[in-house]
């Protein structure tokens, strides 16, 4: 076995723009994804035809944002805001003359390009946080760029894919590309980043502005309160932000009374009690635990993806492999902590960006599926953003239990076995999820 502080199979002076099996990785990835999209009976992804499609729809033939629905609370195509439409309005309006299923088609072929580019974002994030090692990296970009729950956005018609992007290029932009820079003109483009991503989803705000929090806080040190540039670029971002995005909540306000308008009647704690009240009678202690099984099953897929025949084996094999990763996270943390590992070259902030992402957006899906929408307990797609937040962890936790000579064996094996869940999937949309939908629903025209 190698001593701790070597690093074996680093190739020196690779370049991953000219190694075959980074684009090996990412051709897979594109295939899979526009593959999924003629897998999944069109128009039934995730809110589909219910927000997404009928958004675009209204923007390209009205030319004015969705009114307030007075008939309905937090109406399907008010709720989100505007950006992600917006953008996409040109190919509905060239492709929509053929037909809504083409114009569906046409929408759902940008999400596969939008993922992409979010793949290729996170890859330099993913170089570092392992060191610049070709075969950790490309084992941690492997299992992100073939996780299956990835498939949904790029799969569908989604405003995720947006989100997945500007969450993408701040990370990048964080960890990687500013990272040394304490200018205002970073943290101004922080912030903005920031208020465009809130512009394509709300939930874009509850996880950059803390990834943003502890980038600042990390680069003006220990004492970082007594640091006034600290603060001065704390409100430059924070101003920035407000600038791009304000309009929009503001609006909400006016509209709905709310800066983010969620509609009632799904939280499962009954109106009368409070908060403390539910905390001490046992709804929120179970409802945790419901929230937490929920979003661990459906974060490596959606909640239907696999058939249930296999859920023994399939999540019998996912527990142990999030096992091994906990107790490879914990090992590692002890040979950090220790003094036995060293995280040099920016590996440290790369990490540890990205999992504050991943922890932000996780504790946020707790908190909604708890006293705001239940059925965000199942919303594992929602932690996407910060998707290796996740997957780094997880692929540096398993490379800490295995000695040398089994590491690429072992990352072989596992990133095969998440690039065959897909497979399975898709088994069990054709078999299942396809004729249930069409059964009930029948086809989108």
């Amino acid at each position: 076995m190698s001593k701790p502080n070597s690093t074996p199979s680093m190739t020196e002076n690779w370049l991953p723009r000219k190694d075959p099996m980074v684009w090996a990785i990412a051709a897979v990835y594109l295939a899979l994804a526009i593959t999924y999209g003629y897998v999944m009976e069109l128009g039934y992804g995730p809110d589909e035809t219910s927000r997404h499609y009928p958004y675009i729809e209204w923007l390209a033939n009205e030319g004015t944002l969705p009114p307030a629905d007075p008939n309905e609370d937090c109406g399907a195509i008010e709720l989100h805001p505007p950006l992600y439409y917006f953008v996409l309005t040109p190919v509905y309006a060239v492709a929509h003359s053929y037909g809504d299923r083409a114009a569906l088609r046409a929408l759902r072929w940008t999400s596969p390009f939008f993922v992409l580019l979010t793949l290729l974002l996170w890859f330099p994030v993913i170089r570092r946080a392992c060191g610049d090692d070709r075969r950790t990296s490309l084992f941690a970009f492997a299992l992100t760029a073939w996780w299956p729950n990835l498939f949904v956005p790029a799969g569908t018609l989604n405003n995720d894919v947006g989100t997945l992007v500007l969450c993408a290029l701040l990370l990048y932009l964080v960890s990687v590309k500013q990272w040394a820079s304490r200018s205002l003109a970073s943290a101004a483009l922080w912030g903005a980043l920031t208020g465009v991503g809130a512009l394509i989803k709300s939930s874009a705000l509850t996880v950059c502005v803390p990834v943003i929090a502890v980038a600042l806080v990390w680069q003006h040190g220990r004492r970082f309160w007594a640091d006034g540039r600290f603060w001065t670029r704390g409100l430059v971002s924070a101003a920035a932000c407000v600038v791009v995005c304000a309009w929009w909540y503001l609006r909400n306000l006016q509209l709905h009374g709310a800066f983010i308008p969620v509609p009632g009647g799904y939280c499962l704690i009954p109106d009368a009690l409070t908060k403390f009240d539910a905390l001490i009678t046992g709804y929120v202690g179970t409802l945790l635990l419901r929230a937490v099984n929920g979003l661990w099953v459906s974060v490596f897929a959606g909640a239907v993806w696999f058939p249930d025949w296999t859920h023994p084996v399939v999540y019998g094999i996912l527990r142990v492999l999030t096992a091994l990763g906990l107790v490879g996270v914990v090992v590692g943390l002890w040979r950090v902590l220790s003094r036995r590992v060293r995280l040099t070259g920016g590996r440290a902030e790369a990490i540890i960006l990205s999992a504050a992402g991943f922890g932000a957006i996780y504790l946020s899906c707790i908190w909604v599926s708890i006293f705001v929408h239940a059925g965000v307990y199942q919303g594992g797609r929602y932690l996407l953003p910060f998707l290796p937040g996740l997957t780094m962890p997880f692929a540096l936790g398993l490379k800490q239990l295995f000695p040398e000579r089994m590491r690429t064996p072992m990352m072989v094996i596992v990133a095969l076995a998440f690039l065959s869940l897909n497979f399975l999937a898709w088994y069990h949309l054709w078999t299942y999820w396809n004729p249930f939908v069409l059964g009930t629903a029948g086809r989108f025209e």
